[in-house]
């Protein structure tokens, strides 16, 4: 128990450093008591975006992904605002050939028959699904596309599917830590 509470201490202070190393962020630990009351299994990620703060994510489903940091298929979705850290969502991929990813303005989930791409919505302080495109397959094994937009949705092609998967596979992947290891995830220069 007195380890436990240790690295916890230790968390919470690499947690404090990497929100005050970037300075165009407020400087303020908003994710604090989310981190303190992760359990053993479960890993968290700061996630730098063109927000006002730093995105969190958690996730106890963790895998090594070959030559990444520790990945996920899935995360559940944290921000700042009304002076709270709250829960937006989860964001789900389709297994560990898909690992969540993000970019500037979104975060991106993926499967063999579908992409999609999610963004905080400063409207309604929630997390929405920008765009999502679906193949679908008939009785007999042909394609067709899908697209959902604020939650319309209409006929797609494989085009703007291979466009959106392109900005997936370019986008980031994210990298979960566990306990006081670094957490901070920022887009790399390619």
């Amino acid at each position: 128990m007195r380890n436990k509470k240790i690295l916890l201490v230790i968390s919470l202070i690499v947690v404090t450093l990497c929100f005050t190393a970037c300075g165009d962020k407020k400087e303020e630990n908003p994710y604090g008591s989310v981190i303190a009351g992760l359990g053993d299994d479960e890993a968290y990620a700061v996630l730098v975006m063109d927000y006002p703060y730093h995105v969190l994510v958690t996730s106890d489903l963790l895998y090594d992904a070959g030559m990444e940091k520790q990945a996920a298929a899935n995360c559940d979705v944290y921000y700042y605002e009304d002076h709270e850290a709250r829960k937006l969502g989860t964001v789900m991929s389709a297994g560990t050939a898909y690992p969540i990813a993000f970019s500037k303005d979104g975060i991106y989930a993926a499967s063999g028959s579908s992409v999609e791409k999610y963004v905080i919505s400063e409207k309604n302080g929630g997390l929405i699904l920008e765009k999502g495109i679906y193949i679908k397959y008939d009785e007999n094994g042909n394609e067709s596309y899908s697209c959902m937009i604020d939650g319309e949705e209409s006929d797609s092609t494989e085009q703007a599917y291979l466009e959106l998967f392109e900005e997936y596979a370019s986008a980031q992947v994210v990298h979960f830590a566990y306990g006081a290891a670094d957490c901070l995830n920022e887009i790399m220069k390619r």
